[in-house]
């Protein structure tokens, strides 16, 4: 059964008819506070399906971010034109998400957490944070995921802070993308992936997506594909990330609002 797609397209709906009537930076939303969103790998791995996502889409970024990438040529080489909205005429987007993990003021975040971990698996202090003050105004957009936290039980666990969460168009991008992030910390230390946990301080919809948000959520979820293979954390490849039996009823096409 896909729990994950029931809970998602439960808050969505809630935040779709019952969140509060803003008019935002960028368009008419409704929104509401303090929302979490959460997935366990163990069932399956967390993609949408009563519309269409692309996986692969979400491991390429994936890659881009964790080498540290912050010019979109990469990426449209790749296939993906996911950053295109923001970047400028050269394609860069400034000192973004993949700048801030492998230099956050001199500080490789990526090899930081890996070292911990294996020091002191657990420790409450294994975070990573993009939040970076002296870089904000040289960003092309600032980081709606900002930080995410790694907690070791049995199976290695990502609880992501999100400052911005677009419920309908982001989530679902969100969450594949820590969903592959924390199974290649799993594969790095030969454990279990556990779950995936979302904390949004807004989660919201824009009300131009209504029509299709209805459309979706008159879609029954069919069942979650299951992760097939992956490479590790600190020397990840989106050539290696497979999954298997992903099906979707339709394919939707929301527009990105920037």
């Amino acid at each position: 059964m896909n729990q994950f797609e029931f809970f998602y397209q439960a808050h969505l709906k809630d935040v779709a008819f019952h969140g509060h009537k803003i008019k935002g930076r960028n368009g008419d939303t409704r929104q509401l506070i303090g929302t979490q969103i959460q997935a366990n790998l163990s069932e399956g791995f967390p993609i949408i399906t009563a519309r269409r996502v692309f996986p692969k889409t979400m491991a390429i970024e994936t890659q881009w971010m964790l080498e540290g990438r912050t010019n979109i040529n990469w990426l449209n080489n790749k296939g993906v034109k996911i950053w295109d909205k923001w970047a400028d005429e050269y394609g860069e987007l400034g000192p973004v998400y993949g700048k801030q993990l492998i230099d956050f003021n001199g500080i490789n975040q990526i090899r930081n957490l890996i070292r911990d971990i294996k020091k002191d698996k657990n420790s409450r202090r294994h975070l990573i944070t993009y939040w970076n003050p002296n870089d904000l105004k040289k960003m092309a957009l600032p980081p709606c995921h900002h930080s995410f936290q790694v907690l070791i039980t049995d199976t290695v666990n990502i609880v992501v802070t999100m400052r911005s969460l677009d419920m309908f168009i982001g989530l679902p991008y969100d969450m594949g993308m820590y969903a592959i992030i924390c199974s290649a910390i799993a594969k790095e230390l030969d454990m279990g992936a556990g779950k995936v946990i979302i904390n949004a301080a807004s989660a919201h919809i824009y009300t131009t997506h209504m029509n299709l948000i209805e459309q979706y959520l008159s879609n029954k979820p069919l069942s979650l594909p299951h992760l097939m293979n992956i490479s590790t954390f600190t020397d990840f490849n989106a050539e290696e990330f497979q999954i298997t039996n992903y099906a979707y009823v339709e394919h939707l096409k929301p527009e990105v609002i920037l």
